[in-house]
């Protein structure tokens, strides 16, 4: 088995829902989909991603591509604004990765990992893109939520015999009935109480409005949302609890190669991000250690992420959120409001209504360099990867500038992202 099973699986999964639909990239995604073969993976994504960008030099630079390189052409969408600067990263990073397919004495089968990462963003937004709506082959246009779904007709209902009446049917629709409104009462109870006239930021009445990390001398505001006491700041340790020092590492090639703890500041510019409220980027194995957060705090789950952006509003999965854009607020409500440190955006206004203040404060990739910071913010949680727990990879949070959810995805244990430290319960 391929050790980046799971990343086809999620590939999969995409696919299924167009798999009638687009047929240039779902020709280019079936042959992805059923190998093993890394270099055959790494052909076929770059495929993909030509096809993508074929379509929108046609839509958005309103003519063909011709021989054109992909790079020129991402580079003009990008210029141009034609495609969100997350997506553009994305696609430039698949690029250049994919290339290395055709060249087998230069190719690392790790790299296979991040380029199907990326293909399944640019995808994800690439539907988000078509708003939706698909030319089928065997009619006019229609909506993909159309499309996609195929619910079966209803039976038509057999009448009772005429007779004695049943009894039995009523008494159990009614019982039925009521542990049904039992049931609502309990799951939507919470909902509905937050929604009431209360304010959002609690201070806990333990900690007062702030926390203060003795080991490493720092000093952290602190906020109550729902039944969970978090950091209102990124983490900026360079010691862990016990005392003992973080490894830095600054080199691009020493950062690439390692499998044991690590920090650093974004750019390695201490200087300037050490007091920024941005903090530190550590690595997965800095995380998996337990000590990374002050003693009486750890860092949290995915599922203990997941309960914040249900209480702050959001009722669906983080993932699902690519196609359901309109339902989701969680973002909004718990990045920094202002522009400040995120980047500008004419549509989405973020509020931090509850004062969790979440910035962009980027990443350091798998080889080295650094990207992102004032569009994107990446949140390590606890949780190994979902898919495949003896993978190399570990489940994160994310936000976009430009985009209203919190993103669930996966990621190697070789990025450095923020960390947000949630209280030890009782």
């Amino acid at each position: 088995m391929a050790f980046w099973e799971g990343e086809l699986k999620e590939l999969g999964t995409i696919y299924n829902t167009f798999r009638v639909h687009l047929p240039d990239i779902v020709k280019e995604l079936e042959q992805l989909i059923k190998t093993d073969d890394p270099n055959v993976v790494m052909l076929y994504s770059r495929r993909c991603l030509e096809v993508i960008v074929t379509d929108l030099c046609e839509n958005e630079l309103k003519r063909p591509r011709k021989t054109e390189p992909l790079k020129g052409i991402i580079d003009k969408l990008n210029a141009e604004e034609k495609v969100p600067p997350h997506i553009i990263t994305s696609m430039l990073s698949l690029n250049s990765m994919a290339n290395y397919g055709a060249h087998p004495k230069d190719f690392d089968p790790e790299q296979v990992k991040p380029v199907l990462n990326n293909l399944s963003i640019i995808i994800k937004w690439y539907l988000k893109y078509k708003d939706f709506k698909i030319v089928s082959n065997n009619g006019p246009e229609e909506t993909t939520e159309q499309a996609f779904s195929s619910k079966p007709e209803p039976k038509p209902v057999e009448k009772q015999p005429a007779g004695k009446k049943n009894r039995f049917w009523p008494i159990l629709r009614i019982s039925l009935g009521i542990l049904l409104l039992v049931y609502l009462a309990i799951a939507f109870g919470s909902r509905f109480l937050s929604n009431l006239n209360v304010p959002s930021y609690i201070p806990p009445e333990d900690e007062g409005e702030t926390f203060t990390d003795i080991v490493n001398n720092e000093i952290y505001s602190v906020v109550k949302i729902g039944n969970q006491v978090w950091m209102g700041e990124n983490l900026r340790s360079v010691k862990y609890n016990d005392g003992t020092p973080i490894p830095l590492v600054k080199k691009t090639e020493d950062w690439a190669s390692l499998e044991t703890p690590a920090y650093c500041w974004y750019d390695n510019n201490k200087s300037l991000y050490k007091p920024s409220p941005y903090g530190a980027l550590y690595n997965w194995h800095a995380v998996n250690t337990g000590k990374l957060c002050p003693a009486g705090w750890h860092v949290p789950s995915a599922a203990e992420w997941d309960t914040l952006v249900w209480f702050v509003g959001d009722s669906i999965p983080a993932d699902i959120g690519w196609l359901s854009p309109e339902k989701e607020t969680a973002g909004i409500k718990l990045k920094e409001a202002g522009n400040d440190h995120w980047l500008f955006n004419d549509t989405i206004h973020s509020t931090d209504e509850f004062g969790f203040t979440a910035l962009p404060g980027g990443n350091r990739n798998v080889y080295g360099p650094f990207l992102g910071i004032g569009d994107r913010g990446f949140w390590w949680t606890s949780s190994e990867e979902e898919y495949d727990p003896e993978n190399d990879d570990a489940a994160d949070r994310e936000m976009f500038y430009d985009y209203n959810g919190v993103i669930a995805l996966h990621q190697y244990r070789k990025f450095g992202m923020s960390v947000r430290c949630v209280k030890d319960k009782p």
